[in-house]
Protein backbone atom coordinates (compact mmCIF):
# COMPACT_ATOMS: atom_id res chain seq x y z
CA UNK A 1 0.00 0.00 0.00
CA UNK A 2 1.30 3.75 -0.91
CA UNK A 3 0.73 5.81 2.12
CA UNK A 4 -1.10 8.83 1.47
CA UNK A 5 0.85 12.04 2.13
CA UNK A 6 -1.36 14.98 4.51
CA UNK A 7 0.29 18.21 5.69
CA UNK A 8 -0.56 18.10 9.59
CA UNK A 9 -0.19 21.54 11.73
CA UNK A 10 0.20 21.56 15.45
CA UNK A 11 -2.79 23.24 17.51
CA UNK A 12 -2.00 24.17 21.02
CA UNK A 13 -5.27 25.32 21.75
CA UNK A 14 -8.83 22.73 22.12
CA UNK A 15 -12.61 22.92 22.66
CA UNK A 16 -15.58 23.52 20.74
CA UNK A 17 -15.23 26.95 19.92
CA UNK A 18 -11.81 26.90 18.33
CA UNK A 19 -12.80 23.12 16.71
CA UNK A 20 -15.85 25.40 15.22
CA UNK A 21 -13.34 28.06 14.26
CA UNK A 22 -11.30 25.93 12.47
CA UNK A 23 -14.13 23.62 10.65
CA UNK A 24 -15.35 27.53 9.52
CA UNK A 25 -11.74 27.75 8.09
CA UNK A 26 -11.48 24.48 5.85
CA UNK A 27 -10.05 22.74 8.38
CA UNK A 28 -10.36 19.43 10.83
CA UNK A 29 -9.57 19.22 14.25
CA UNK A 30 -7.67 15.75 14.71
CA UNK A 31 -6.04 14.01 17.41
CA UNK A 32 -2.62 11.83 16.71
CA UNK A 33 -2.07 8.93 19.50
CA UNK A 34 1.51 7.26 19.90
CA UNK A 35 2.69 5.31 22.69
CA UNK A 36 0.24 6.68 25.40
CA UNK A 37 0.62 10.64 24.06
CA UNK A 38 -1.76 12.47 22.17
CA UNK A 39 -1.20 15.24 20.13
CA UNK A 40 -3.58 17.59 19.22
CA UNK A 41 -3.65 18.42 14.98
CA UNK A 42 -5.48 20.32 12.11
CA UNK A 43 -5.75 18.99 8.64
CA UNK A 44 -7.24 20.67 5.68
CA UNK A 45 -10.46 19.37 4.67
CA UNK A 46 -10.52 19.20 0.67
CA UNK A 47 -7.05 17.10 1.55
CA UNK A 48 -8.64 15.13 3.57
CA UNK A 49 -11.99 14.68 0.95
CA UNK A 50 -9.69 13.56 -1.70
CA UNK A 51 -7.16 11.12 0.20
CA UNK A 52 -10.58 9.02 1.33
CA UNK A 53 -11.73 8.99 -2.57
CA UNK A 54 -8.41 7.30 -3.47
CA UNK A 55 -8.60 3.36 -3.65
CA UNK A 56 -7.96 2.50 0.05
CA UNK A 57 -9.72 5.56 1.29
CA UNK A 58 -10.18 5.85 4.83
CA UNK A 59 -8.60 2.66 5.32
CA UNK A 60 -5.11 3.72 3.81
CA UNK A 61 -1.71 4.30 5.75
CA UNK A 62 -1.05 8.33 6.23
CA UNK A 63 2.06 9.81 6.05
CA UNK A 64 1.54 12.91 8.08
CA UNK A 65 3.82 15.63 7.57
CA UNK A 66 3.69 17.41 10.78
CA UNK A 67 4.45 21.15 11.66
CA UNK A 68 4.70 23.18 14.60
CA UNK A 69 5.13 20.05 17.44
CA UNK A 70 7.23 21.21 20.11
CA UNK A 71 9.12 17.81 19.66
CA UNK A 72 10.45 18.64 16.64
CA UNK A 73 8.73 16.03 14.80
CA UNK A 74 8.39 15.99 11.02
CA UNK A 75 6.61 13.39 10.56
CA UNK A 76 4.23 9.97 11.65
CA UNK A 77 2.92 7.29 9.69
CA UNK A 78 -0.37 6.18 10.96
CA UNK A 79 -3.65 4.97 10.40
CA UNK A 80 -7.50 6.48 11.06
CA UNK A 81 -9.17 5.10 13.64
CA UNK A 82 -11.99 6.67 14.16
CA UNK A 83 -13.90 9.42 12.32
CA UNK A 84 -16.62 11.64 13.14
CA UNK A 85 -19.06 12.87 10.48
CA UNK A 86 -21.72 15.68 10.63
CA UNK A 87 -25.11 13.49 10.65
CA UNK A 88 -26.99 15.25 8.38
CA UNK A 89 -24.45 16.16 5.60
CA UNK A 90 -21.72 13.36 5.92
CA UNK A 91 -19.10 16.50 6.32
CA UNK A 92 -16.26 14.68 8.16
CA UNK A 93 -15.63 16.78 11.96
CA UNK A 94 -13.25 14.93 13.42
CA UNK A 95 -10.20 12.52 13.22
CA UNK A 96 -8.38 9.93 15.83
CA UNK A 97 -5.00 8.91 14.25
CA UNK A 98 -2.83 6.04 15.39
CA UNK A 99 0.60 5.87 15.00
CA UNK A 100 2.03 3.10 13.48
CA UNK A 101 6.09 1.39 13.52
CA UNK A 102 7.01 -0.43 10.66
CA UNK A 103 8.56 -2.72 12.87
CA UNK A 104 5.29 -3.72 14.25
CA UNK A 105 2.05 -6.10 12.90
CA UNK A 106 -0.88 -3.94 12.09
CA UNK A 107 -4.58 -4.71 11.74
CA UNK A 108 -6.44 -3.12 8.99
CA UNK A 109 -9.72 -3.18 6.99
CA UNK A 110 -9.31 -3.49 3.78
CA UNK A 111 -11.60 -3.48 0.58
CA UNK A 112 -12.00 -6.79 -1.38
CA UNK A 113 -12.60 -5.84 -5.52
CA UNK A 114 -14.01 -8.07 -7.57
CA UNK A 115 -12.16 -8.03 -11.11
CA UNK A 116 -13.57 -10.58 -14.03
CA UNK A 117 -15.72 -10.53 -16.85
CA UNK A 118 -19.26 -10.86 -15.71
CA UNK A 119 -20.16 -13.90 -13.59
CA UNK A 120 -21.25 -17.08 -15.23
CA UNK A 121 -24.50 -16.98 -13.07
CA UNK A 122 -25.50 -13.50 -13.57
CA UNK A 123 -25.20 -14.10 -17.59
CA UNK A 124 -27.61 -17.02 -16.67
CA UNK A 125 -29.89 -13.84 -15.19
CA UNK A 126 -28.73 -14.38 -11.65
CA UNK A 127 -27.72 -11.91 -9.62
CA UNK A 128 -24.22 -11.14 -7.76
CA UNK A 129 -24.79 -10.55 -3.99
CA UNK A 130 -22.27 -9.12 -2.31
CA UNK A 131 -22.17 -10.30 1.66
CA UNK A 132 -18.57 -8.42 2.88
CA UNK A 133 -17.00 -5.91 0.88
CA UNK A 134 -13.90 -5.70 3.28
CA UNK A 135 -11.63 -7.85 5.59
CA UNK A 136 -9.54 -7.80 8.27
CA UNK A 137 -5.75 -8.15 7.86
CA UNK A 138 -2.53 -8.01 9.79
CA UNK A 139 0.66 -7.50 8.66
CA UNK A 140 3.71 -5.05 8.46
CA UNK A 141 2.62 -1.70 7.44
CA UNK A 142 4.41 -2.27 4.51
CA UNK A 143 2.91 -5.43 3.39
CA UNK A 144 -0.47 -3.35 3.88
CA UNK A 145 -2.19 -3.59 0.24
CA UNK A 146 -4.76 -1.54 -1.02
CA UNK A 147 -7.45 -4.26 -1.68
CA UNK A 148 -7.51 -8.02 -2.13
CA UNK A 149 -8.43 -8.87 -6.09
CA UNK A 150 -11.49 -11.32 -6.52
CA UNK A 151 -11.97 -12.78 -9.82
CA UNK A 152 -15.80 -13.91 -9.66
CA UNK A 153 -16.37 -14.63 -13.39
CA UNK A 154 -16.35 -18.60 -12.89
CA UNK A 155 -19.22 -18.40 -10.20
CA UNK A 156 -22.36 -19.70 -10.99
CA UNK A 157 -26.09 -20.07 -10.16
CA UNK A 158 -26.64 -20.76 -6.50
CA UNK A 159 -22.71 -20.45 -5.66
CA UNK A 160 -20.83 -17.89 -3.27
CA UNK A 161 -17.35 -17.19 -3.11
CA UNK A 162 -15.77 -17.21 0.55
CA UNK A 163 -12.67 -15.67 2.42
CA UNK A 164 -11.11 -18.96 1.99
CA UNK A 165 -11.30 -18.48 -1.87
CA UNK A 166 -8.97 -15.25 -1.81
CA UNK A 167 -6.11 -15.75 -2.93
CA UNK A 168 -2.93 -15.87 0.11
CA UNK A 169 -0.13 -12.69 0.08
CA UNK A 170 3.16 -12.60 0.83
CA UNK A 171 3.12 -11.45 4.70
CA UNK A 172 -0.42 -10.53 5.13
CA UNK A 173 -2.83 -13.01 7.35
CA UNK A 174 -6.63 -12.55 6.74
CA UNK A 175 -8.73 -12.89 10.25
CA UNK A 176 -11.85 -13.35 8.99
CA UNK A 177 -13.52 -16.83 9.22
CA UNK A 178 -12.44 -18.99 6.02
CA UNK A 179 -16.26 -19.79 5.96
CA UNK A 180 -17.50 -15.95 5.60
CA UNK A 181 -19.17 -15.03 2.46
CA UNK A 182 -18.10 -12.83 0.28
CA UNK A 183 -20.20 -12.91 -2.73
CA UNK A 184 -23.22 -15.10 -3.77
CA UNK A 185 -25.17 -15.60 -7.47
CA UNK A 186 -29.16 -15.75 -6.30
CA UNK A 187 -30.96 -17.40 -8.67
CA UNK A 188 -33.49 -15.82 -11.10
CA UNK A 189 -36.65 -14.55 -9.39
CA UNK A 190 -39.39 -16.86 -10.74
CA UNK A 191 -43.26 -15.78 -10.70
CA UNK A 192 -46.18 -18.03 -9.29
CA UNK A 193 -48.49 -18.74 -12.12
CA UNK A 194 -51.82 -16.67 -11.62
CA UNK A 195 -54.19 -19.03 -10.24
CA UNK A 196 -57.38 -19.72 -12.34
CA UNK A 197 -60.61 -19.49 -10.62
CA UNK A 198 -63.68 -20.85 -12.51
CA UNK A 199 -66.42 -18.48 -12.24
CA UNK A 200 -69.92 -20.70 -12.60
CA UNK A 201 -72.79 -18.44 -14.61
CA UNK A 202 -75.53 -17.50 -12.94
CA UNK A 203 -79.12 -18.13 -14.50
CA UNK A 204 -81.52 -15.20 -14.31
CA UNK A 205 -84.58 -15.66 -13.00
CA UNK A 206 -87.60 -16.39 -14.48
CA UNK A 207 -90.16 -13.82 -14.95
Amino acid sequence: MQNVELDAEFRASNGKGFARRLRMAGQIPAVLYSHGKATSISLTLAHVQKAFHSHAGSHAIFRLKLSGTSDGKASAMALIRDVQRDPLTGRVMHLDFFELSEKDMVRNRVPVEIVGEVPVGVKLGGVLEHHVREVTVECLPAAMPDHIKLDASTLGLNESFHVSDLAALPGLRILDSPDTVLVHVLPPRTEAPAETVEVTPVEAPKK
